[in-house]
């Protein structure tokens, strides 16, 4: 649990996020406006069978302090995958990370081999 001393949020900004959340639903957006007005586009959408992830890096700047962030396919967050249950599925997945990497799977029903824990199911996704 961070104490007061750690949270880099500053006051000021923590209120203009209430305030244009407030005026937001107050005018009848939904969350997916207002990121959008704020040039957040979300995440794109991926179908099919087969999928080609790339882990990288970049720099974010979300709390008005820089911090190095992972990414899949250049983006936070990483694309939606949409498939049908029972579907077969291909993931191929590059790490350009300078260290072994995973993916770890939220929402899916699998065998938990495939679950993306390195260690435990497997031994990560090599540079």
């Amino acid at each position: 649990m961070k104490t007061q001393s750690q949270i880099s949020l500053p006051r000021r900004r923590f209120v203009q996020g209430l305030a244009l959340g407030a005026a937001g639903l107050g005018l009848g957006l939904n969350a997916r406006q207002l990121l959008a007005s704020q040039g957040h586009t979300g995440a794109p959408t991926l179908t099919g069978d087969t999928f080609h992830l790339t882990l990288g890096g970049t720099d974010v700047n979300i709390t008005g302090k820089t911090r190095p962030a992972t990414t899949i396919n250049g983006g936070i967050p990483g694309p939606t995958l949409r498939w049908k249950e029972g579907d077969t599925i291909t993931l191929k997945v590059t790490n350009l990370l300078p260290e072994t990497s995973s993916i770890h799977w939220h929402g899916i029903l699998l065998p938990f081999q495939m679950d993306g824990v390195p260690g435990l199911s497997f031994d990560g996704i090599a540079p």
